[in-house]
């Protein structure tokens, strides 16, 4: 909690200046500051609502060391990278407009964006701090309080066919770690990425997360001991990480049997049953 609040006076007058800036809505103090989980290594994110789109100037004038991060003609959002006596503080700026357009797509539509979702898991964490605004965020909060089973759905749909589980036989037996572990973190992605949905929390990339320990508390509907199987997934000789993940799909096949049952979870196992077996050459008679 020190650190969390530490940073939250370092940034404070920051915070302060773009709240008083003409044209802003809302400022927001999002992830592990907000939420008071911010350690040693954590920078601060901060997001900037704007009724219109901000210039060049206004978006650089709060802090003295400032990195612009998107060019000033380029669509809302628009990214600034800022530096407070070593502090890293990522300054986020978008359009309100822009921000109840993909409200309205993800929540509404279902539609499952990945910036999008990556805005909600922000707004969902955030904290508002000012402007002329004062109950923007705390409405837009307010929408995406109901996760959206049609939104669960969908990324289902997109994530649950965890296929070519057999691939990890084929890169132990070429001895190709490198390969092996990029196949293990695909498939963990999107085992998380379905869970997150399950549970209805907002996730924008499911491998965003900062400890395994405190994710796994937030996915009440998730295999039991979540966080010590998937650790055992990445630091186990191949064989024993295989079967490891493989157990972990299963048992989220069969919570999407029960949260989830109009998703089509035989269709999903099957493609991840399927395999492919190695051929030899036949032997000389």
């Amino acid at each position: 909690m020190v650190h969390a609040e530490w940073r939250r006076t370092a940034v404070a007058p920051v915070l302060a200046a773009y709240a008083g800036t003409d044209g802003v809505d809302a400022v927001m103090l999002g992830g592990s500051t907000a939420r008071g989980d911010a350690d040693r290594w954590s920078d601060v994110e901060v997001g900037v609502f704007w009724s219109r789109r901000p210039t060049m100037t206004e978006r650089l004038a709060p802090a003295p060391s400032v990195r612009p991060g998107t060019p000033e003609d380029s669509g809302s959002p628009w990214y600034d990278y800022l530096s407070l006596d070593g502090l890293a503080v990522d300054v986020e700026h978008a359009l309100s407009s822009a921000v109840e357009e993909t409200l309205d797509r993800v929540l509404g539509a279902g539609v499952p964006d990945p910036s999008g979702l990556g805005l909600l898991k922000g707004l969902v964490d955030g904290r508002e701090l000012g402007g002329r605004r004062p109950d923007l965020i705390a409405g837009w909060q307010q929408r995406a309080a109901t996760y959206p089973r049609e939104l669960a759905v969908a990324i289902v749909e997109r994530d649950g066919a965890i296929d070519k589980f057999w691939r990890w036989q084929l890169l132990a037996e070429r001895d190709n770690p490198v390969l092996l572990a990029r196949e293990f973190l695909r498939m963990t992605s999107q085992l998380l990425s379905v869970l997150h949905a399950v549970n209805g929390r907002y996730c924008g990339h499911p491998l965003a997360f900062k400890r395994l320990d405190a994710m796994e508390t937030e996915l009440i509907h998730a295999p039991p001991n979540l966080a010590a199987r998937l650790r055992t997934v990445f630091t186990s000789p191949p064989p024993e990480a295989a079967e490891a993940l493989r157990q972990l799909i299963e048992e989220t096949y069969d919570v999407l049997e029960t949260r989830l049952p109009e998703v089509d979870v035989p269709r999903l196992r099957a493609r991840f049953h399927t395999s492919r077996q190695p051929i030899d050459p036949p032997r000389s008679r």
